[in-house]
């Protein structure tokens, strides 16, 4: 599934096109997928959208709106719009959060105008004027459905905006989810109180990671790393580019760091994560960024998917592909100790 760079890139991307948008129809198409009643957010303005880990959190706020009576619901099945779109008025304001998980082949799919669009698939990560030009903006696993028109078999949610644009939630296998809480503070909430600080926060420390580390002194560094309830975000890719950067096994076991491997550690943690971020990510398996631009990281990665190559840093030594984990794990024997 995507890591810390891929979400954060899609969650960039989706900024730029839904904040400050009022959803004026909502209609569920999977209640196992879409954990919550349409009429839970109809009415709702998305005032920022962000990221916890590899989860999107989009803020909703709903105002005081027109009476009753002056509004026209039509409301079918699981399909509810409002016309005209609610009216805001001043007045106390409630705070929603709706969490967004894509999982393994989740989709979220904006478009400009339903069903007119000017969207292909892009390996070449394109310029601010053919981004301003795009009427349809994607992010998650790319598919037919990127091209296809939409809502189609795998379509699980459609949000209606006040300016007659549409956000579709795809998933095609369904391990994806959508929930949605009454509550703005984020540390009540089940999915997020267990994680660990963000890798990119300024509360992953030196002292943090030493402090956890002994209590558990005989986890393998890898799978510290990548235990979300103590760095949040970090996965498979970056956390072997990381090792690599720092000059450390995999396999050693974190009671026998030192202060000093800690340091490097935390800092090529940060490195790997913000070159995924200057690249787009990685477009490993069907990942795209949200305006349907394959990630270049795979491009510029050291170790990962590399077993068998010489060793980048011209030590002699031959990347070689284990297992630590239960995950496939790529380093240099020869520098990484």
């Amino acid at each position: 599934m995507p890591e810390l760079p891929e979400v954060e890139t899609i969650k960039r991307g989706l900024n730029k096109v839904i904040v400050g948008k009022t959803i004026t129809g909502f209609e569920r198409r999977d209640m196992k997928v879409i954990q919550f009643e349409p009429e839970e957010v109809i009415g709702s303005e998305i005032t920022e959208i962000e990221r916890r880990a590899k989860i999107l959190i989009f803020h909703l706020s709903r105002a005081v709106i027109s009476t009753p009576q002056e509004l026209r619901v039509e409301k079918s099945s699981d399909h509810i719009k409002i016309s005209p779109p609610p009216t805001r008025m001043s007045g106390s304001r409630d705070g929603k959060v709706l969490l967004t998980h894509l999982k393994m082949t989740g989709q979220l799919i904006w478009e400009e105008n339903a069903g007119e669009t000017a969207f292909e698939l892009k390996k070449i990560r394109p310029s601010t004027e053919l981004r301003t030009a795009t009427q349809r903006v994607a992010g998650g696993h790319p598919s037919p459905d990127w091209m296809a028109k939409l809502p189609n078999a795998y379509t699980r949610a459609i949000f209606r905006f006040d300016d007659n644009s549409v956000l579709f939630f795809n998933d095609l296998r369904r391990f994806g989810y959508m929930k949605l809480y009454k509550t703005a503070d984020l540390d009540l909430l089940t999915e997020l109180k267990k994680l660990g600080p963000d890798a990119l926060s300024d509360k992953l420390t030196v002292e943090y990671l030493m402090r956890k580390a002994s209590k558990i002194p005989n986890r393998k560094i890898k799978q510290f790393i990548t235990d979300q309830e103590i760095i949040s975000g970090v996965g498979n890719i970056y956390v072997d580019e990381a090792l690599f950067y720092a000059k450390i096994s995999p396999l050693r076991p974190v009671r026998e760091i030192k202060l000093i491997e800690w340091q490097r550690i935390k800092g090529s943690i940060v490195k790997a994560l913000e070159l995924g971020l200057k690249y787009g990510g990685s477009s490993e398996d069907t990942y795209v960024d949200a305006f349907g631009n394959q990630g270049t990281m795979n491009d510029h990665t050291k170790v990962y998917r590399h077993t068998g190559a010489p060793c980048p840093d011209g030590c002699s030594g031959t990347i070689k592909r284990i297992v630590v984990g239960g995950r496939g794990t790529h380093f240099c024997p020869a520098c990484q100790i």
